[in-house]
């Protein structure tokens, strides 16, 4: 194992971000790389890895996962977590011809029209609509609602985290719903 020396004003650094009691240096320095490629280092789907197939309608725990690829009527999004999927989805409402008033009726989604940054809502300013952030369960039930009404294909590819509480803990998993 090579032997890294850190200097001073590093260690400071490192020692800042530590969690008191929890961290050591190597598990800083694994949470910024883990942070670092989740950021930068987009996640290749293998075609070739097992991932476990997952029936759309019948999720029953998403918590604990990251999503690792997001295609959305055939549009790819970028750095995908389970909330900018949510957001995507509204937004292709939106672009499909769906009134704001309509996409409120429709979406099991809190939305309301225009700006309102309180309450957990986050502002998407291209379809001038504010929509309040969820978990991965109820995000991945708000979006399939919507994709089945707008008839577009989705596929998600995740793995749910080594972590108590997870349904499969360092698994991999997909939804793939297309419109029949």
């Amino acid at each position: 194992m090579p032997v890294i020396r850190i200097p001073d004003p590093i260690y400071k650094r490192l020692q800042a971000l530590a969690v008191p009691f929890e961290d050591t240096p190597i598990t800083v320095i694994e949470k910024l790389l883990n942070e670092y490629e989740a950021r930068y280092q987009p996640q290749q789907v293998s075609e070739t890895e097992n991932y476990r197939v997952i029936e759309p309608d019948a999720v029953s725990n998403l918590h604990h996962t990251r999503v690792l690829r997001a295609v959305i009527g055939g549009q790819e999004i970028h750095q995908p977590n389970w909330n900018k999927i949510v957001d995507a989805a509204h937004e292709i409402a939106i672009r499909q011809g769906f009134s704001v008033e309509d996409l409120i009726k429709l979406t099991l989604s809190h939305v309301v029209k225009g700006e309102k940054i309180n309450s957990g809502f986050h502002y998407l300013p291209e379809v001038n609509i504010s929509i309040q952030g969820v978990d991965s369960n109820l995000a991945w039930r708000n979006t399939l609602h919507l994709m089945k009404n707008l008839k577009m294909p989705i596929e998600i590819y995740f793995e749910w985290r080594d972590k108590e509480g997870a349904a499969y803990p360092g698994e991999k998993g997909k939804f793939i719903w297309n419109a029949k």
